[in-house]
């Protein structure tokens, strides 16, 4: 291979060698311009991959040709699914920086190819895995046991406060850098021997205890039959609460399911914000890419429902996927869904093309229930059967643990004019 080309394997169990079930897929090749600076990128499928393979991305499509990405991207989509997020790329710059003052000569700044490459193996998004020679890429460990959880969330505190020591950057740099978001996050064992996600605390909650509310949201969205990850809660510093919530792009016996974001599968280049398409649209999405359509389209309509009536305003098309099993992709269970009492807050997607982003109402939902499958009556009893669960988010949070000082400061997320509406539908 030529140098700044990587190989592209798909894994399916927990090792790292390239035994049974893993198999390669073909070959990214970067283009750079100005130093670390990604310009653009292709890739190749293998030929053997082509014969009984599946397409990896969007825009990807099988076949045996080199593929370059289109002149809005840099990667393709798979790859920037399985790349890190805001605090990935902080803690990877981060520890880069502790590095380079051992060795000068490693490169002043890092890029987008960088960041990739430097997520580790074992917790990479997805079922890719990326390699040079016999080197697996990066060979950082991932993930921390469960019972670490103490020393992560300080280890994440102290780099939040920029007091962090060469250590807890080093360390944070092995188990935090694969989940995405821009909140601070890890990589946990669980006791199970499943991998999981621990999401922090981070120090512009101010007196919310942001997870401890994310746990109603996925307890409230269970109750009302939607698909949710296995999750727990543990406790943190002054009270506050770490979400630990398993991994669905992993099985039960550590194989890798390939991961897709709904922006990867709208086709969204990187700098459209997918402000233009609504749910109505990711309707036509779900059609295309899932292999139960029909269920997928259902639960996708009670989510939406969920997101209006507990004020979900983190509300974007990262926080929405698809899983690709041995059946084919499917949607992902329910993920990133966080009660806010900040009303008018534009960052959310639009029902329909008539909705208002900072004002949605679920009459919009219910006038496109066609585009997901459903009769009216279907679609209003989806919406009342959400309600009836979001009605109890009191009880939930008080038996979660959260004050009832706390409890007054987000009501405004729940008891609103469109939970009243969703109750009489």
């Amino acid at each position: 291979m030529t140098p700044g080309e990587v190989e592209v394997w798909v894994g399916t169990g927990t090792g790292t060698g390239t035994g049974t079930g893993t198999r390669r897929v073909g070959v990214l090749r970067p283009s750079f311009m100005g130093g670390r600076n990604l310009a653009s990128s292709s890739f190749e499928y293998d030929a053997a991959w082509v014969r009984d393979g599946w397409q990896i991305s969007p825009d990807l499509p099988l076949g045996q040709r080199r593929i370059y990405v289109a002149e809005n991207s840099t990667l393709p989509g798979a790859f920037s699914d399985a790349a890190p997020d805001d605090w990935g790329q902080k803690l990877i710059r981060a520890d880069h920086a502790r590095r380079r003052r051992v060795d000068s000569a490693l490169p002043a700044r890092l890029g987008e190819f960088d960041y990739l490459l430097g997520v580790a193996d074992h917790t990479r998004m997805g079922a890719l895995r990326l390699r040079v020679g016999e080197t697996w890429l990066s060979s950082e460990a991932g993930v921390a046991n469960f019972h670490d959880l103490d020393r992560i969330v300080e280890a994440a505190r102290r780099y939040e406060l920029e007091q962090a020591t060469d250590d807890d950057i080093a360390y944070l740099n092995d188990v935090a850098t694969s989940p995405g978001g821009a909140r601070p996050k890890a990589n946990v064992r669980t006791d199970s021997g499943s991998l999981a996600i621990a999401k922090l605390p981070h120090s512009k909650d101010g007196n919310v205890d942001v997870e401890r509310w994310e746990a109603v949201a996925l307890a409230l969205a269970a109750d009302a039959g939607l698909s949710t990850p296995r999750w727990t809660l543990a406790s943190a510093d002054a009270g506050r609460a770490v979400l630990v919530s398993e991994r669905f792009d992993r099985g039960a016996a550590g194989e890798r399911f390939g991961y897709m974001s709904a922006r990867t599968a709208f086709g969204l280049g990187a700098h459209d914000d997918g402000a233009r398409e609504t749910y109505e649209d990711f309707a036509d999405v779900i059609d295309q890419w899932s292999v139960t359509p029909a269920a997928d389209l259902r639960e996708m309509f009670g989510r939406i429902a969920l997101t209006v009536l507990v004020n979900n305003v983190d509300d974007h098309w990262r926080n929405h996927g698809f899983i690709h099993t041995d059946r084919g992709w499917n949607l992902s269970p329910l993920f990133d869904v966080n009660p806010s009492r900040h009303r008018g807050v534009i960052d959310s997607r639009q029902i329909n093309a008539g909705d208002d982003p900072a004002d949605r109402h679920l009459q919009h939902l219910v006038d496109i229930a066609g585009a997901f499958r459903l009769r009216d009556a279907e679609a209003r009893s989806i919406i009342a059967r959400v309600a009836a669960s979001v009605v109890n988010w009191e009880s939930v949070a008080a038996a979660l643990g959260i004050a009832t000082a706390q409890r007054e400061l987000l009501r405004v997320a729940f008891v609103t004019p469109q939970l009243e509406w969703a109750l009489q539908s």
